[in-house]
């Protein structure tokens, strides 16, 4: 359960992340030469929990962690040019991927309320 929760807060915060790359991608709508931003954090997550079978032992917080390490989304620039000007922001893409992301955003949220609502039923079971 614990493993849920920390999957989907990583999930979430790469939801944030990717609203706020969009976001900038729109905002720069008109600037040439810009590149538009995307956010990888999905193929990082299929892979640690492919190759999650060893994590190290922690004697220290000032140690680094060995194995099953948490996924950190990042932002990456997409090379597409789409205008005269360079600029690669395709408006309808952006809008598009914008309302996916909420949707994934709220789909996670309400997820991570019925874990807590487990969590909670299960320790007033007790």
């Amino acid at each position: 359960m614990l493993q849920t929760i920390s999957i989907l807060n990583q999930a979430l915060d790469a939801s944030v992340l990717r609203h706020n790359a969009i976001s900038n991608n729109l905002a720069n709508v008109n600037t040439p030469q810009y590149k538009p931003q995307k956010v990888v954090f999905e193929e990082l997550l299929k892979g640690e929990l492919a190759n999650s079978s060893f994590e190290g032992n922690r004697s220290n917080a000032k140690h680094l962690s060995i194995g099953n390490s948490a996924s950190r989304p990042f932002i990456t620039e997409q090379p597409v040019v789409m205008q005269n000007s360079g600029n690669g922001v395709d408006v309808d893409q952006e809008m598009t991927d914008l309302t996916k992301n909420s949707i994934w955003f709220q789909t996670l949220s309400y997820q991570l309320g019925e874990e807590f609502n487990l969590l909670k039923t299960a320790i007033r079971s007790r």
